[in-house]
């Protein structure tokens, strides 16, 4: 399966949309967890947190953590050996977790469990466990509240709650996986909605052309810490397992009700109008639109937003580049408008 996506070398400087540098705190486990017991361990860490990531070994051993309390990230690194999650666990969030890990070895599948936590006698919260395989024989186990929802689902109609939370959820997750900025996927999916409008797509499709531009990256969250947060260039075999990153997302979203419509831009925005990009292939028309659309939108805000490996291009040259590669990379019917809208 892998072998066949072919690897080029000129998708650097707007592929790494989300690779940012490594911020936060690097502390020990026992000052992330209370020593208190396995019972204390999960909730003394959510009193002070909000949402919690954690990339786990196929043992349950805590590889990395990285959690959010507002809008502060903290990252915790944990040592080999020192943290297993079944330690940390409350029991019956415990029991959930094993359960799903059961599910998730025989399917190869994301499994989501809620469980009541109490953070103290008279305070109780509904979290959401996300339990994620990721490529090696790793698991990704994303915590996070879900009162807000919980609350609202009991007031009005199910699904579209539910399916925002699904997505508010991955955003979170991804945010926390490789620093994907937040910005970056809200300006994206604007971007990408304005354009779709202009071009005439009736009001009824803007949803799920959001919806995908929210989550086109979410296919990432699988991709090994090694390669994720590598920050030296890919070597070949590691850009094979990058390029995985559309199906991936196409196998964890479509789990999510009435989602299907919203699925060509994570599958198809790294396709190119003359055939040469990838999982597919596709060339021309037979790239999705709402994945010709979103393209110009994801390749304009990486070029002109700072990375770690560059400064932010202007937007004359970033302009510039989406001009050259009009008939290559971009479909040359909705160039045009693109450069129009950025020039307002």
């Amino acid at each position: 399966m892998v072998s066949r996506f072919s690897i080029a070398s000129n998708t650097e400087q707007t592929e790494n949309i989300g690779r940012q540098k490594s911020v936060g705190i690097h502390v020990s486990a026992s000052a992330c967890f209370a020593p208190t017991g396995p019972e204390q361990g999960l909730l003394a860490m959510l009193k002070e947190l909000d949402d919690i990531l954690l990339v786990l070994d196929e043992r349950g051993r805590v590889i990395n953590c990285k959690a959010q309390a507002g809008s502060r990230s903290t990252i915790f690194s944990f040592e080999p050996n020192e943290l297993f999650i079944q330690n940390v666990l409350p029991t019956l969030a415990l029991k959930k977790y094993e359960q799903a890990l059961e599910q998730i070895r025989n399917s190869r599948r994301f499994i989501l469990f809620e469980s009541m936590l109490a953070s103290s006698p008279n305070r109780a919260s509904w979290y959401e466990f996300r339990l994620i395989p990721v490529l090696g024989n790793q698991w990704v186990l994303f915590i996070w509240n879900v009162n807000r929802y919980k609350a609202i689902s009991r007031t009005i109609a199910n699904l579209p709650i539910s399916i925002n939370k699904m997505i508010e959820g991955w955003s979170h997750a991804l945010y926390l996986r490789d620093f994907e900025t937040e910005d970056h996927t809200r300006r994206v999916a604007e971007m990408t909605v304005q354009l779709a409008r202009r071009l005439g797509i009736p009001e009824e499709e803007l949803l799920h052309i959001q919806r995908g531009a929210e989550v086109h990256d979410i296919g990432k969250i699988a991709i090994p810490d090694e390669i994720l947060l590598k920050t030296g260039s890919l070597t070949p075999q590691e850009w094979q397992l990058m390029r995985l990153h559309p199906t991936i997302a196409v196998d964890l979203l479509e789990q999510v009700p009435q989602i299907s419509p919203a699925l060509f831009i994570p599958r198809s925005h790294h396709e190119k109008w003359d055939g040469s990009g990838y999982p597919d292939g596709l060339a021309g028309e037979d790239i999705p639109l709402a994945a010709r659309i979103f393209a110009f939108a994801d390749v304009y805000d990486a070029l002109t937003s700072d990375r770690p490996y560059r400064k932010a291009w202007s937007r004359a040259d970033a302009l510039r580049y989406i001009r050259s590669e009009i008939g290559k990379h971009f479909d040359p019917a909705i160039a045009p408008e693109f450069i129009r809208l950025m020039l307002e």
